[in-house]
């Protein structure tokens, strides 16, 4: 077999390892599954694992491995059966219903994983799984700023404890030296990172201020490079324990810290929470509060987080008057033009299908319904997945909304899914937890976007830049003017289309104004720095 996967050949390598002398015996298979994975042959591995699972129903390590690889793979539904098969042969273990809640979520059913992970938090105060918890959460439709706050500081209280010596800086406070800035991230690649910190980065006045851009994951592709070129310095520190993570940082003398992941997927929140720099700001890839102690700032906006939000933050909250998000649209951007002769309205949502809850894919059929003709484009990472795809068209139909009413794209390069946007008239926007890079990306090509902000973070990103746009008239106050201003939208299809180029000039004005970001982003690290290097009395004074 391993001469197989020489050849780069795992088809066949997995035809040898289906034979029963491999299958049925545990020692045997777990170094042929070791060398699958060893090969990247994933998808291999998981039929293995089936193949075993299969012929040994009451195999309890098989089922669960195999429930988790096909999680992995992106096949959230063809998970879920091994998950409840596993659940059935250990009824004690956790880690059977963390999956099948999470394959639930990624696939939209946010309501029976969310309930699923609040009943394994009640039965054991687990680390991991709570961590899992703090990002799933904000999908929950019932999503609530106190409720989200407790959630977060219960957390960083219990499962972040201090583990290194308080931080000493040797750096001196002279005004005219350039700041170092270290940009800490698990995703310097293709994503919001790469969306949002480029214009900014080059905008910079290097005079007074050093970047380190600082890579918790190894990351390789064209936008790792992209960044790679902006920063004066770049680290790779991905692979390290947390001590040695920790010690590395310090060792930098950072004038600055900004942690870009939050309690995000692959942090390393538990080395910034014992303090790396003077100064502290959690930024852009994180949509809520840290509640760590040494996190000094908190980077919004007013469209954001307004004066009277409700939000709760034990960071100081810091408002860019030119916004939270600068938008950096891809230099080999499409024609904005609509594409295609087809007069068909055309409805999308291009964001991941966690985010398509319950009343989410009500809301949407109730538009279709509305909008006879109309069809609907989604794009996501899961609908590769046949099972989901049949799943998903499955819930728009409980609406009674035929399938060839959608058109379901998996994933795609990220070129591929901006030219998609020039045969979409009207981007829908989900909720609570509404689109970001996705906005942008749909707004730059011309589309219009139905956003129905609420009071949490994460509910008023889309809103907050069609607020900084003047478009007013795609915000909704509730679902049902949700549903009534997206048909509104589409009774004016013509007029849209004809708008698409002026569009993406205000969107390059308005949300493409890395300047202005860069000196309000300085400005604002400056007035920190200030504040910090105070008299503890100054205020009082």
């Amino acid at each position: 077999m391993r001469s197989h996967l020489r050849l780069a050949d795992p088809e066949a390598a997995l035809e040898v390892a289906r034979h029963p002398s491999v299958v049925d015996v545990v020692p045997t298979l777990a170094e042929f599954l070791s060398d699958f994975a060893a090969a990247h042959a994933q998808r291999h591995h998981a039929e293995l694992l089936r193949v075993r699972a299969e012929r040994h129903p009451d195999d309890y390590e098989a089922t669960l491995a195999l429930a988790s690889a096909l999680h992995g793979l992106g096949r959230p539904s063809e998970a879920l059966p091994w998950c409840e098969r596993a659940h059935a042969l250990r009824p004690h273990e956790r880690r059977p219903i963390e999956i099948r809640a999470t394959a639930l979520i990624d696939r939209g059913d946010v309501e029976q994983g969310v309930a699923l992970y609040r009943e394994l938090l009640a039965r054991a105060d687990d680390a991991d799984t709570f961590a899992r918890y703090l990002v799933l959460m904000h999908y929950d439709p019932t999503q609530d700023n106190d409720t989200l706050f407790d959630a977060l500081r219960t957390f960083a209280q219990r499962h972040l404890p201090g583990f290194a010596t308080p931080h000493a800086s040797s750096r001196d406070d002279d005004s005219r030296r350039a700041l170092r800035i270290g940009w800490l991230s698990p995703r310097f690649n293709a994503g919001p990172v790469a969306s949002f910190l480029p214009g900014l980065l080059a905008a910079f006045d290097r005079t007074h201020h050093r970047h380190l851009l600082i890579a918790l994951q190894p990351t390789h592709d064209a936008a790792t490079q992209r960044l790679q070129a902006l920063a004066d310095e770049w680290f790779d520190f991905s692979g390290i324990d947390d001590r040695a993570l920790l010690h590395r940082l310090r060792a930098l003398e950072l004038d600055v810290a900004i942690d870009l992941a939050g309690h995000s997927t692959a942090n390393r929140i538990a080395v910034v929470a014992q303090r790396i720099a003077p100064l502290q700001l959690s930024w852009l890839d994180w949509f809520d509060t840290t509640a760590v102690p040494a996190m000094d700032a908190w980077i919004s906006d007013r469209w954001l987080t307004p004066d009277e939000s409700t939000q709760r933050y034990t960071e100081q909250i810091v408002r860019l008057p030119s916004g939270r998000f600068c938008y950096t649209p891809p230099e080999d951007a499409p024609d904005v033009t609509r594409a295609g002769g087809d007069d068909a309205i055309v409805f999308a949502s291009f964001n991941r299908l966690a985010k398509l809850n319950a009343n989410v894919v009500a809301a949407w059929s109730a538009i279709l319904q509305r909008t006879p003709g109309s069809r609907l484009h989604l794009g996501a990472r899961l609908l590769d997945d046949t099972a989901t795809r049949v799943h998903t068209l499955e819930r728009f139909a409980a609406h009674g909304i035929d399938a060839d009413r959608l058109v379901l794209n998996g994933q795609r390069p990220y070129a591929e899914l901006l030219a998609a946007y020039r045969s979409v008239d009207i981007a829908l926007d989900p909720f609570p937890f509404s689109g970001c890079t996705t906005t942008c990306d749909a707004l730059f090509m011309g589309c219009a976007v139905v956003a129905l902000p609420g009071e949490t973070f994460v509910s008023r990103q889309s809103a907050s830049l069609l607020w900084r746009l003047g478009k007013d008239e795609w915000v909704a106050h509730d679902r049902a003017d949700y549903v009534e201003r997206a048909v509104a939208t589409a009774a004016n299809v013509r007029v849209l289309r004809s708008l698409r180029g002026a569009l993406r000039e205000a969107v390059l004005a308005r949300l493409c104004d890395a300047r202005s970001q860069a000196r309000d982003f300085a400005a604002a690290l400056h007035m920190l720095r200030a504040e910090k290097a105070a008299p503890p009395d100054a205020a009082a004074r």
